[in-house]
């Protein structure tokens, strides 16, 4: 923890506080605001401190990602090889680019693709690859592909490995799909990769590759992440970095039950103990993430109809109502927000059961939160549930960029109803939280600023305009990632608006959002980013 004095003076300061007050100057006493005014009044009372003239540059309190995967980044962008639609246009493009680095490699360790969601419909071929596919990349390497977490596609020697055969059972709320005609496993599986026991990387490697994702981090304004660990390497690397010291970051992280951290480990305290000692100031445990439902990408989301084309089949849930309805009390009890992947509709009802199954006057006090809900399936009724409930929806706004059409192309408008409604749920009394869900689909999918046009513009990647009547202003989309990500991870009373009393994190950007057209905001540029009054990015 920085113990300098700094006065930072000479800027516009837009304190993102309640009532929008923007300053010129703060004073920044061992990490954490002390005073907020004119340049004048916080140089009157300067006396030894450090001063850095902000030289009339915009100030913003550090950006909120509230959702986000540094295990799954770390994955993406260090480790697998790039195989998304930038790269290669089909099929034969990843088993090249995937050959390519298997001859690089020693025989016997795996080779891992990173796609993209939806690639299927941008492949030249139509379609995902299969087991044959990767079996040309190689017969020697176990080879992977991911298109999102909840798809994951492995060549022979792979499934070997992970002891898959015509035989093996899918897990609840998974499948490993088989060929119709002769009940072979094609390689695609859905919602298998942790229930299989899929490759995984050293903790030391996947530590060092998270202080690189770190820096991609601090680059774009981000300073506090809602972090969640999918696996237990995740959150042992997470840890190791702020044991090392090497945390700048501040996140509140949400381990997956039970892969990563147990029921009794959340009833009893322990990993909530270990974690919260190492670094207090830069990492908590706020929770822990459940998946009620797979994901829509990989056709494993549970709906309350049948998939299109597939007569009879709507998606797993991967827990009954009453286990969802004692895991929300578990949590609720340990003091810890539970937060519950709902893709489906039929995922967020019972999610939605089990938060109002907690006594009225328990409801809105944990926080506990509902990821993805506000992607769709919003009805009036279940807007009003949510309210009821206090729980907080965590839809994605960067998904507006990348995978919102791919909803609406996949199920249509009359089954989502209207896609990313955020204008109604902030009408409604509900913060929507900034978020990206980034596991490395893309390269910006993390950077706020593009999602913050988008949010605002509602314009997708391919310049669709969806759902325009949902348009948020810029200066809640900037709420989104400061003052409402902050309250989804129950930090706002250190973070999310400079003010006395909260850490010194904050932005100095190229310019001032609030001041600049809509379809411009993603070219905002960081100029520098400081965490705990230290400058920890500076753009060259």
């Amino acid at each position: 923890m920085p113990t300098e004095t700094v006065c930072f003076v000479g800027g516009r300061v837009r304190t993102m506080d309640r009532t929008g007050t923007v300053a010129e100057a703060f004073r920044a006493e061992d990490g954490r605001i002390v005073a907020i005014g004119t340049t004048e009044e916080i140089l009157a009372a300067a006396g030894e401190a450090r001063i850095v003239d902000l030289a009339g540059a915009t100030v913003i309190p550090g950006l909120v990602d509230c959702h986000s995967h540094l295990e799954l980044l770390a994955y993406s962008w260090e480790l697998a090889v790039d195989c998304r639609s930038s790269r290669v246009s089909s099929v034969e493009g990843i088993v090249s680019v995937l050959a390519e680095r298997a001859g690089a490699t020693p025989a016997g360790e795996w080779i891992l693709g990173q796609g993209e969601h939806y690639q299927n419909l941008k492949l030249a071929e139509g379609r995902y690859p299969d087991r044959h596919d990767l079996d040309r990349v190689s017969t020697t390497h176990p080879v992977m592909y991911r298109a999102s977490y909840h798809l994951n596609v492995f060549n022979s020697r792979g499934l070997e490995l992970l002891g898959v055969d015509d035989d093996t059972p899918d897990a609840p709320g998974g499948r490993i799909e088989r060929d119709p005609a002769t009940g072979v496993a094609t390689g695609r599986t859905y919602d298998m990769f942790e229930p299989l026991g899929g490759p995984q990387p050293p903790v030391e490697e996947l530590a060092a590759a998270i202080k690189r994702v770190q820096e991609r981090y601090l680059a774009v304004g981000v300073t506090t992440l809602g972090d969640i660990p999918l696996h237990r390497a995740g959150l042992e690397a997470i840890a190791a970095v702020a044991a090392d010291g090497d945390l700048v970051l501040r996140a509140a992280v949400y381990p997956k039950l039970e892969a990563v951290v147990s029921a009794e480990d959340v009833r009893t305290g322990r990993t909530r103990e270990r974690i919260d000692a190492l670094d207090p100031d830069h990492l908590g445990m706020a929770g822990f993430k459940v998946f009620l439902d797979g994901g829509l990408t990989a056709g494993a989301a549970a709906l309350h109809e049948d998939y299109p084309g597939q007569p009879g089949y709507r998606g797993e849930l991967a827990f009954t109502d009453g286990e969802v309805a004692a895991l929300v009390a578990t949590a609720d009890a340990a003091g810890l927000q539970i937060a519950m992947h709902a893709i489906g509709d039929r995922a967020l009802d019972q999610a939605l059961d089990g938060a109002l199954a907690l006594p009225v006057e328990r409801h809105g006090v944990a926080r506990h939160r509902i990821e993805h809900a506000g992607n769709m399936f919003m009805t009036d009724e279940r807007i009003k549930r949510l309210a009821a409930a206090g729980v907080v929806p965590v839809p994605q706004p960067a998904f507006l960029m990348t995978t919102a059409a791919g909803y609406v192309a996949h199920l249509g408008t009359e089954r989502i109803g209207t896609v990313m409604p955020f204008r109604t749920l902030i009408d409604h009394g509900l913060p929507v939280p900034g978020n990206s869900d980034a596991i490395g689909i893309t390269e910006d999918q993390h950077h706020p600023f593009p999602a913050m046009r988008a949010a605002v513009t509602r314009r997708t990647n391919d310049g669709d305009v969806l759902a325009a009547q949902e348009a948020v202003t810029i200066e809640e989309a900037l709420r989104m990632y400061t003052e409402w990500a902050a309250f989804s991870i129950g930090w706002e009373d250190r973070i999310g608006s400079l003010e006395v009393g909260k850490f010194a994190d904050f932005v100095v950007l190229s310019g001032d959002p609030l001041e600049t057209a809509p379809a411009d905001l993603a070219a905002l540029t960081v100029a520098q980013t400081w965490i705990g009054g230290a400058l920890v990015f500076e753009r060259s």
